[in-house]
C-alpha cells in the first residue's frame, strides 16, 4: 500500500480552504464589507466567517506540515508496516473531521469537538513518527 493517496486527499483539502478563503474573501470586498487594502497587514476589523477561514487555512501549515515528510520518508525507506497506514489514515481522517467543525463559523460553537479531532490527530501523527523511528532503527 502507497502514501500518494493520503498525501493527495491532504492537498486537495488545503487547496480547498485555500480557494475557500479567498471566495470569501472576494464576497467581502465585493459587499464592501471589509476593503483589499486591508489585507496588507491584516488591518482593522474582519468578519467572523473570514477570520474562522483565514484560522482555518493558517491551521493548515502547521501540524498538517509534518505529515508530508513522514510519508515521504516511508515512500523513501520502504519499512512501513501495516500499524503505519492505520496512523496515516487515521490523521487524514481526524483532520479532515476537524475541518467540517472549523467550516462553521467559530464564535458560540462549542470547541470540544473540534479539540478532540485535533488531538487525536496529532497523537496519531506522533505516532507515526515514533513507528517510523522503531522501523528504520530496531529492526
Amino acid at each position: 500500500m502507497n502514501f500518494i493517496l493520503p498525501m493527495a486527499i491532504m492537498a486537495l483539502v488545503i487547496i480547498f480552504l485555500t480557494l475557500r478563503l479567498m471566495f470569501l474573501a472576494g464576497k467581502f470586498i465585493y459587499a464592501k464589507d471589509i476593503s483589499i487594502d486591508q489585507f496588507q497587514l491584516y488591518d482593522g476589523e474582519f468578519p467572523d466567517k473570514l477570520k474562522s477561514a483565514r484560522y482555518q487555512f493558517q491551521n493548515m501549515f502547521e501540524i498538517p506540515l509534518l505529515f508530508f515528510p513522514l510519508c515521504i520518508s516511508h515512500m523513501i525507506l520502504n519499512n512501513s508496516t501495516t500499524l503505519d497506514h492505520i496512523f496515516v489514515w487515521g490523521f487524514v481522517i481526524f483532520r479532515i473531521l476537524h475541518m467540517f467543525f472549523r467550516l462553521q463559523n467559530q464564535r458560540g460553537l462549542n470547541i470540544r469537538p473540534r479539540t478532540f479531532f485535533f488531538l487525536i490527530s496529532l497523537l496519531l501523527l506522533g505516532a507515526g513518527w515514533i513507528n517510523l523511528l522503531l522501523n528504520s532503527f530496531c529492526i
